[in-house]
């Protein structure tokens, strides 16, 4: 009797001695099978911040930049980059939805260049003018600033509206066929109306070059009063015309006018982009 109970309290002593470890009946877990601190964080809204402006030699300017990066960054992993244009109208726009969606991914928001009525932009979101943007963007901007940051470079998008919508679409035709540098085009409610005689060549040129489009297009058309829906579906007419190779095009139509349909389609055209 007594030594069963000896066996018995040295067992139950054991027991407690071990249950800091792996607790009394075995069922404690190593720290290899623990979720780690990363995967337990919560969702916060990205950081926000202005850089130094970025001079271009192509155009001539320089253009004010801001920025916006993940709160939660983790280590060994990369992130879309969307090149938002007209940055000082539409990147909080393009940020908020990210924040309330909680969408991971880095913004580099590019502002215009201020001259009367920004003429420079109008210009410069034209050919053969748009050239010398889209240089600035691929060979001055991107190696400036991509290498700060933990960008994946399969994933950049470029954002525009209205006459940078226009030139979203251009971005498209000038990339390079075989390693383009943007595998996304956003446009919103872009103004194809002051480009009707150059465009259709452009896009003939385009298919003669290379039968193979690399882009998730994202084309978004306003139907209000004041809009430019129908010049979008042109637009988007021509190039399935074309029969693009690897050409995914996502319309979005929303009964409203020019100006409120960035915000009004944002929420659609992130999820569109960076879930879909």
């Amino acid at each position: 009797m007594f030594s069963y109970s000896f066996k018995a309290f040295y067992k139950l002593l054991l027991c407690f001695s071990l249950l800091f470890f792996v607790g009394c009946g075995g069922s404690g877990f190593d720290s290899a099978e623990k979720p780690s601190a990363q995967t337990l964080q919560p969702f916060q809204a990205g950081e926000r911040s202005i850089l130094e402006p970025v001079s271009s030699t192509f155009t001539g300017v320089t253009y004010p930049i801001q920025l916006y990066l993940p709160k939660n960054i983790s280590a060994n992993k990369t992130y879309p980059v969307l090149y938002v244009l007209d940055a000082e109208w539409h990147f909080s726009k393009v940020a908020d939805s990210l924040d309330n969606q909680e969408i991971e991914a880095i913004i580099i928001g590019i502002e215009n260049f201020v001259d009367a009525n920004y003429k420079h932009r109008e210009d410069y979101s034209q050919w053969p003018l748009a050239q010398d943007y889209f240089n600035f963007i691929i060979n001055e901007l991107a190696p400036k600033l991509e290498s700060n940051y933990p960008i994946n470079q399969s994933k950049r998008s470029i954002v525009g509206h209205s006459y940078t919508g226009l030139f979203a679409g251009l971005a498209m035709l000038m990339d390079d066929p075989q390693d383009p540098f943007f595998s996304a085009h956003v446009s919103f409610d872009g103004s194809f109306w002051a480009h009707t005689e150059i465009t259709p060549l452009l896009v003939s040129d385009r298919g003669v070059l290379d039968r193979r489009l690399k882009s998730k297009a994202i084309l978004i058309a306003a139907r209000g009063r004041v809009s430019n829906g129908r010049y979008v579906d042109w637009f988007q007419a021509m190039l399935e015309y074309e029969q693009f190779k690897e050409l995914e095009i996502v319309k979005l139509d929303y009964d409203v006018d020019h100006i409120p349909v960035v915000k009004h389609a944002m929420d659609d055209a992130m999820r569109a982009l960076l879930i879909d």
